[in-house]
């Protein structure tokens, strides 16, 4: 196994601290996470029980039990104990910026200096986190997707003082970790992951909203129409495969004509105001009376796992195939 981090820490427990915390135990010697609310520390750690299950399950732990990675985990509401000493440290608290400044200043004086300090924030910039540490240039962006222990892509975000060592440091850490490093070189709204997806989630909003289609249409026509594609080749390689010229000509026309941010927001804004946040609610784009929210996630979960599994392993062979070129011809 190996475990080639010494002390890692990851600060904030909330539900994606707990799942950083397991990609990081799965190469760290100890991980620390740490929250101010025991209660917190206490949810997190049932999770971590049914996070490391699920993966296990999934051959996903590199060969060990769940038992042993989740002991080299630990939990605290100390701090300095937590930060002292560890060589790679993450933040995920809660999207404030001035929570987050105050929280990398106190990181950069109690982190050892070589220490690489990196947030999951999902979109505040990360030059501005940054702002009220004396040494900016080691920290960074590390953004995951939603659920992080499954899906393996991390977004390395270079904020403007981020020091090309730090940049390879961590990009180089979530790949032994078994992830796959996007690196990011602006510091832009959204980064790079959710200005996709929320461009995409803008325009299906705006449709929805214009009774264009229903809610389980439009899913539909993503999770059956696009998005089986979409694991076989990316938008722009998508485009690249099916030619520039018929590209350039319908994008001329139908780039205009998307929908922009009023409608959408708006009509979003008002399902909130109403009390219609989602499945925990009962409604939202959808009507979920009489589900079990823990019940849905878990099936989500149970479904992203297998074929994030298919997906990476074709992704993986393709790469293969690229890196070796084609086959000599026979003669």
């Amino acid at each position: 196994m190996d475990l080639f981090l010494g002390k890692s820490t990851v600060v904030g427990a909330g539900l994606m601290g707990g799942q950083i915390a397991l990609v990081l135990a799965l190469g760290s010697r100890e991980t620390w996470l740490i929250s101010r609310r025991p209660e917190s520390l206490a949810n997190a750690r049932r999770n971590l029980e049914r996070y490391a299950r699920d993966l296990g399950r999934h051959n996903r732990l590199r060969g060990e039990s769940p038992d042993t990675v989740l002991k080299r985990i630990h939990t605290t509401t100390d701090l300095e104990a937590a930060v002292g000493e560890s060589v790679f440290v993450v933040e995920s608290i809660t999207e404030d910026l001035a929570s987050k400044q105050a929280l990398f200043h106190r990181l950069d004086a109690l982190a050892t200096r070589d220490a690489p300090l990196v947030s999951n924030t999902s979109g505040l910039p990360i030059t501005r986190l940054a702002e009220k540490a004396r040494h900016m240039d080691r920290i960074a962006g590390s953004h995951f997707v939603q659920p992080a222990h499954v899906v393996p892509v991390a977004e390395i975000v270079r904020g403007r003082q981020t020091s090309n060592e730090t940049m390879d440091r961590v990009t180089g850490i979530w790949q032994r970790l078994g992830c796959f490093p996007l690196r990011v070189n602006k510091d832009v709204p959204g980064f790079l992951v959710n200005r996709l997806q929320h461009a995409l989630i803008r325009e299906a909003v705006d449709l929805l909203a214009s009774g264009v289609a229903s809610a389980e249409d439009i899913d539909a026509a993503f999770r059956l129409g696009l998005a089986p594609r979409f694991t076989t080749a990316g938008p722009l390689e998508q485009r690249d495969i099916n030619g520039l010229s018929m590209h350039v000509r319908v994008a001329s026309h139908l780039w205009k004509t998307l929908g922009g941010w009023e409608q959408p927001l708006a009509y979003l804004q008002k399902l909130v105001a109403t009390g219609a946040t989602g499945l925990e609610s009962g409604n939202g784009y959808y009507n979920w009376t009489g589900n079990n929210p823990h019940q849905i996630r878990t099936e989500k979960d149970e479904q992203l796992l297998r074929r994030t599994a298919e997906v990476m392993a074709d992704w993986k062979a393709e790469r293969e195939t690229r890196r070796r070129g084609p086959e000599p011809s026979a003669s």
